[in-house]
Formats: structure tokens, sequence, C-alpha cells
């Protein structure tokens, strides 16, 4: 078995994300992707006034009915920072055997920082890593190695997989900021999760 774990905020969940997971998995033939999203991320603070329940909501709504895609509580229901290495070992511990293999899917903007996270030594010995180009300014970058910081990648214990999947230049800080501003989220995110922003008035 193969299994992808996709961590995030998820502030809110977009098409984005889902297209990032689904290339994913069809590249890497996944034969499962869990949905992590993070209560409390050590690299950067969660904003707006949505709480971590209703991101959990917004994605369970988003990867309904995909029988490859589950969501993973494993981060929700621990107290503290959530650290990518705990979060491994637990969800390790939940999916037993030698056979499974683990890749961890991350941007290219995640990938760069790599090198500031708790035990990432020990962690590349767990799980491969997967990093898929962000497009920045509607432009698609389909290499990491062409950015300068692919040095930094090199120089990690284990190499990061590149994916030369597609995704389009969404982002949740700006979902967030047409919802402040009164203007339409509708097709930068799932059908379901716009109506459950609106009927919540959530981010505004």
């Amino acid at each position: 078995m193969k299994i992808g774990i996709f961590g995030g905020t998820f502030n809110p969940v977009h098409l984005g994300h889902l297209l990032l997971a689904e290339g994913a998995r069809e590249r890497l033939k996944l034969d499962l992707v869990l949905w992590v999203p993070a209560r409390l991320p050590p690299h950067k603070s969660v904003s707006g006034e949505v709480s971590s329940e209703e991101r959990c909501r917004m994605v369970e709504l988003a990867i309904e009915g995909h029988p490859a895609f589950r969501l993973s509580r494993v981060e929700l229901n621990r107290t503290g920072p959530s650290y990518a290495i705990d979060t491994i070992r637990e969800l390790q511990s939940q999916f037993p055997g030698k056979k499974t293999e683990w890749v961890f899917l991350v941007g290219s903007d995640t990938a760069r920082e790599l090198p500031t996270w708790k035990q990432i030594g020990e962690l590349m010995t767990l799980i491969q890593f997967a990093a898929v180009p962000r497009p920045r300014g509607g432009t698609f970058r389909p290499h990491l190695s062409r950015l300068p910081e692919r040095r930094r990648i090199s120089a990690l214990p284990a190499a990061v997989e590149e994916i030369p999947v597609k995704t389009p230049d969404i982002s949740s800080s700006e979902i967030r900021q047409r919802l402040r501003e009164g203007r339409s989220i509708r097709y930068w995110v799932p059908e379901a999760v716009r109506l459950h922003i609106e009927e919540g008035d959530l981010y505004r």
C-alpha cells in the first residue's frame, strides 16, 4: 500500500489543494491520500477567526465522495504544535506493516523550509517527500531545480522527489481577502465549501 500525507491549514481548502492532491495521487500511484488539517502549525500562524473544527469540516466537504481521499484528525486531536515528526509516527502506528510506503506531499515553498523542520534528519528516514511546484504570478514552474533554493533541498539526508503537477494560481489568503471585500469565491473553492462559508458567514 502506498499512502500520501497532505497536511496544511486549509484555511480555507480550495481547488488548488484538490488538484495538487489528485495530481500527486495519479503521478505517484497512491492508494490513499490522508488530508491532515493542522491544529497549530509550528511555522506560521493561522489567519482569521475560523476554528480548526471549521477548517476540518471544509476539508470533509471538499473531499467527500473521493474513494482515495480520507480526512485524518491526528493533529486536531493532539495538543501542542503540529510537528510533522509526531504526525508521521502516529499515522504509521495506525497503518502497521513493512509493505506500506509513505509519501509526504508538499508545495515547493514548503519544500524550501524543510531544513528548519523539527528532527528533519529522522523524519527523512521515515518518509519520502514529494514536492509540487507552486505557480507564481500565473506562471507555472515545472521544476524546482530552477529555483536558487534548490541547493538547500539537495543538502537534505534524502532527495525530495519532484512531481510536475500543474495547479492554479490560487491561495487561501487571497480567498480570505475576497471574502472580506464581499467578492465572489465561486469556482475558487468546491461548491459545498463555498456554501458552507456563506451560510456560516466565515472570514468576514
